[in-house]
């Protein structure tokens, strides 16, 4: 049985905000100057399938995953020098320039992205930027080592804040002791009374 929603805070002060109508156009990816075509689209669809998840139609098993990640590396600087620092930042996270030879109709890329050009060395450029790839393992190691790095930062916060108490002579009431309550998506709370049983 499915439990309604319940709001529990009042609206913002100016209503809530509405996506507009241009974020449901299937023709604005052509504006968008990150879009790949074909991987842009399952990136979509995949986004879309979370949502429905949320609103309880469809099984979170059922979304579908990215066999592989696009993304653009800058390689020239604003004045035209070329600058691979991205592109040599992006290689060591698992990443490889897309060539002419990945594109066409069953390979990696279904088609060259519109304004992007094959550069003389055979990579696929637009403009001061190179497109890349990595595949799903690499990019789910990628995002491991993300949330690690995340983790050991909000472990820091949470001494430096012990530390800070300590510093200050700040003494919690008899029972208590501080405590910093982590939740999905709102900020860090800190507090000195009992954490709940």
């Amino acid at each position: 049985m499915k439990v309604p929603i319940v709001i529990t805070q009042p609206p913002p002060e100016f209503g809530e905000l509405e996506l507009s109508p241009e974020f449901h156009d299937e023709s604005a990816m052509g504006r968008d100057y990150t879009y790949v075509p074909g991987f842009s689209e399952k990136r979509r669809a995949r986004d879309e399938a979370i949502l429905e998840v949320l609103q309880g139609k469809r099984h979170a098993k059922d979304v579908p995953t990215l066999a592989n990640n696009f993304r653009w590396a800058r390689c020239e600087t604003r004045s035209g020098e070329p600058d691979n620092r991205k592109v040599i930042g992006a290689g060591n996270r698992g990443y490889r320039a897309v060539t002419k030879d990945d594109v066409g109709k069953g390979l990696l890329l279904e088609a060259l992205p519109a304004g992007a050009k094959i550069a003389a060395d055979g990579t696929v450029r637009q403009h001061d930027v190179q497109l890349m790839v990595a595949d799903a393992k690499r990019v789910a190691r990628n995002e491991f080592a993300k949330r690690v790095k995340t983790e050991a930062a909000i472990k820091g916060a949470e001494e430096g804040f012990n530390a800070a108490l300590k510093e200050f002579g700040a003494t919690p009431i008899q029972g208590a002791s501080p405590f910093i309550e982590k939740q999905v998506g709102q900020r860090v709370r800190a507090e000195l009374t009992p954490k709940p049983k």
